[in-house]
């Protein structure tokens, strides 16, 4: 009696991982994408509250210390977004965008941007907030 697998029981157990394969592939890249939008999101709130308090403070957003534009590095040190901020004495406007080369160039919700005012927009104009923002 002979053991062992057939090269059609071979094809066929390639063929069902490689249908799995294709079906699986498109839905994790988007949960990864949903992911990357969530670091982001919370990055620009993050800052955005940080220099609040440096306005209560101070009664001026233009001398923050730090560097005036930043690239996030998510997901092992590829760079999905580049962070600018703009600072004035009374305003700052936080804009992230997908860098040209990552994930998330082509993303649906293109970038990002929150101001003083608590504005949160997208810079793709179909991106709805709800959808891009979360909650």
């Amino acid at each position: 009696m002979s053991r062992g697998f057939t090269l059609i029981e071979m094809i066929i157990v390639i063929a069902i991982v490689g249908i799995l394969a294709a079906l699986a592939y498109p839905s994790y890249t988007d949960y990864v994408k949903r992911a990357h939008r969530s670091d982001i999101t919370g990055l620009l709130t993050e800052t955005a509250q940080q220099l609040e308090r440096f306005y209560s403070r101070n009664g001026q957003y233009s001398d923050v210390i730090g560097p005036p534009s930043v690239e996030l590095e998510i997901t092992r040190g590829n760079k999905v977004y580049a962070v600018v901020a703009e600072r004035g004495v009374q305003t700052f406007t936080l804009t992230a965008t997908p860098v040209e080369t990552g994930m998330m160039a082509g993303d649906k919700c293109g970038g990002f941007v929150v101001d003083n005012l608590g504005i949160r927009g997208n810079v793709n104009a179909g991106a709805t907030e709800e959808g891009c923002w979360g909650r």
